[in-house]
């Protein structure tokens, strides 16, 4: 399965990569939630709640047999 960025700059191939993980990032303002490959970042998430339910997309899109997976923007994702 293929995952686009949540940027649109880049496309992985699932099956090429080890894992794929929620990671905090401390900022000045708050902290971030991030998911990543072992090689790059896929997008950005206001909250871990987020970040754990977008994986679940990813995880059930999969399952179903989906070629492709858009990362979505935060503001889409409900917590």
């Amino acid at each position: 399965m293929l995952i686009r960025s949540q940027d649109k700059e880049v496309i992985t191939n699932m099956a090429a990569t080890n894992q794929i993980y929620v990671r905090e990032i401390y900022r000045q303002n708050g902290s971030l939630f991030d998911i990543s490959t072992d090689e790059m970042r896929l997008g950005y998430y206001s909250t871990k709640t987020k970040a754990i339910k977008v994986l679940d997309m990813i995880q059930e899109s999969y399952i179903n047999g989906h070629i492709d997976f858009q990362m979505p923007e935060d503001s889409e994702v409900e917590a």
